[in-house]
């Protein structure tokens, strides 16, 4: 079996997934292939990723239904990953006030996590998930950030170079650009004072977003070891169809990718009510395949974002989220994925899904099954 299947599609090739079932057992660590080569044109050496979400990132771990355990991070190197991004709610176990310590036992539970990654031969991204309270009031709160930033980068200086850092996951609300970018240079400043050759991911404003990414997101010059992050969620009128989390004008279902469908669809009234919304639904449901805006102009829009940045900067770039939600049609979550993925890769950037067990999920950790048609639109070469 050629090398450049790669490990999923050598699994399936072997029946190890069980061919065209759904969902197939994790087979042992032993049969874990070597580490995929970086993309070609990439400078970091990182490749496939899955985030696995909901686990420290949730108020209290457990709270969201889902845990860490040793099977879950042997299934992703089995899988073929070669590296996993931690979603990690620091500021939910560290004290309000200066110097804000971080409780010992969830420190543990970090090191736990990143050692169980390294165990595995992977990359081990260090995250800083849902800090809200930053959003919504970044004076109060920048003191806090920076200080949290001068703990996390003193325990993990000693770590060898496949642990990274990314500062804050998706700046938003009241963390403005202008914000972002000025706390971002404290944070990075005490991260190098104690760890200066650390690989730092730093996302775009609004969420990561890749327009944001070339045209708002400052970083210091001078910097070798610094990756810019966007999130690939686009069109969220298909990838956030109906998600509970989301206001009334993203819940109309049955969005299809690519467009337009079959027969038009009527938005929900509220969706009707937003003037972007409904403008979308008529050019989604009369516009050819080459123009809708679900469908592959809006991604490419997305990565031309990307291209200004690099072209501007001169640093890398990394994907550090993309996925449809589950209540999307099976058929549109693989074509979408199989698109962002592959449009990914020809650039040299490299990804991260989100995530293996919440709306989006690759992996059920409860079945230890992977879902076998997303997994071959990450990574069978067509």
């Amino acid at each position: 079996m050629p090398r450049t299947l790669g490990p999923f599609a050598l699994a399936l090739a072997l029946g190890v997934l069980g061919g065209c079932t759904p969902d197939a057992p994790v087979p042992s660590v032993s049969a874990r292939l070597p580490a995929p080569a970086p993309l070609p044109g990439s400078s970091i050496p990182l490749r496939h990723g899955i985030n696995v979400g909901n686990r420290l990132d949730a108020p209290t771990e457990g709270e969201w239904g889902s845990t860490l355990d040793e099977t879950l991070f042997e299934a992703i190197a089995v899988a073929g990953f070669d590296h996993v991004r931690i979603p990690i709610r620091f500021n939910a176990h560290a004290a309000a006030a200066a110097p804000y310590a971080i409780d010992e036992a969830f420190f543990r539970r970090v090191d736990w996590a990143v050692d169980q990654v390294e165990h595995h031969r992977m990359t081990a991204i260090i995250d800083f998930h849902h800090y809200n309270e930053l959003m919504e009031d970044p004076a109060a709160h920048a003191d806090r950030f920076v200080g949290l930033w001068r703990q996390i980068a003193a325990r993990y200086r000693g770590r060898g170079p496949t642990v990274y850092y990314e500062l804050l996951n998706e700046p938003n609300g009241k963390l403005t650009a202008e914000a972002w970018n000025a706390i971002l240079a404290r944070a990075l400043r005490e991260v190098r004072a104690v760890d200066p050759g650390r690989k730092v991911i730093i996302d775009s404003y609004f969420w990561a977003a890749a327009k944001e990414l070339a045209t708002t997101l400052a970083l210091p010059a001078g910097d070798a070891n610094l990756i810019g992050s966007f999130h690939m969620y686009q069109p969220i009128l298909f990838t956030h169809q109906g998600a509970p989390w989301m206001t009334p004008e993203f819940q109309t279902p049955g969005v299809l990718f690519p467009g337009p469908p079959p027969a038009p669809i009527a938005p929900l009234p509220a969706a009707q009510k937003v003037s972007w919304v409904a403008g979308w639904f008529r050019k989604y449901n009369t516009l050819p395949a080459a123009e809708n805006p679900s469908g592959p102009t809006t991604i490419a829009e997305e990565f031309e974002y990307v291209r200004q940045f690099t072209a501007k900067t001169g640093l890398p770039v990394y994907l550090g989220e993309f996925g449809a939600i589950d209540k999307a049609d099976p058929a549109s979550r693989v074509a979408w994925t199989r698109m962002v993925r592959q449009e990914a890769e020809k650039r040299g950037i490299p990804w991260t899904y989100w995530d293996d067990a919440g709306s989006f999920k690759l992996y059920d950790p409860k079945a230890r099954t992977w879902n076998a048609d997303l997994m071959g639109a990450l990574f069978q070469p067509r």
